[in-house]
């Protein structure tokens, strides 16, 4: 998956097409919003893959592959419409902003998680 696939998903979320003449401005505000929406999801993909990555997410194009998992994809699209749309259309954002904070926490809820005892440790 490339973070076009993600950029293009979102534009449709705002109902606009990914290449348009008049979404230069999305296109070119893209790359900068996914550096900060990948760095703040990075924590549940290393909770999905149980393990830390590190890496540079500072992006200049759309070109890059999509560093997290697949699952995080939809997740990502939802935060970056919402972003774009948010100087322009208030109430597509406040839609836009209420399905990413449910995909979040769906994507949570699916984590694995392990119970352990606790050890009374003074």
């Amino acid at each position: 998956m490339r973070l076009s696939d993600v950029y293009e998903t979102a534009a449709a979320l705002i109902s606009e097409a990914p290449d348009g003449s008049d979404n230069a401005d999305l296109k070119r505000r893209a790359p900068f919003l996914l550096s900060g929406i990948i760095t703040e999801l990075k924590p549940l993909d290393d909770a999905e893959n149980g393990e830390a990555k590190f890496g540079d997410y500072r992006f200049e194009d759309l070109d890059a592959d999509f560093p997290l998992c697949d699952a995080l994809a939809p997740v990502c699209a939802y935060k970056l419409a919402y972003l774009l749309a948010a100087d322009e259309n208030t109430p597509l954002y406040q839609v836009l902003k209420s399905e990413y904070e449910s995909a979040k926490r769906a994507f949570i809820r699916s984590l694995p998680a392990a119970v352990h005892r606790i050890k009374n440790v003074y």
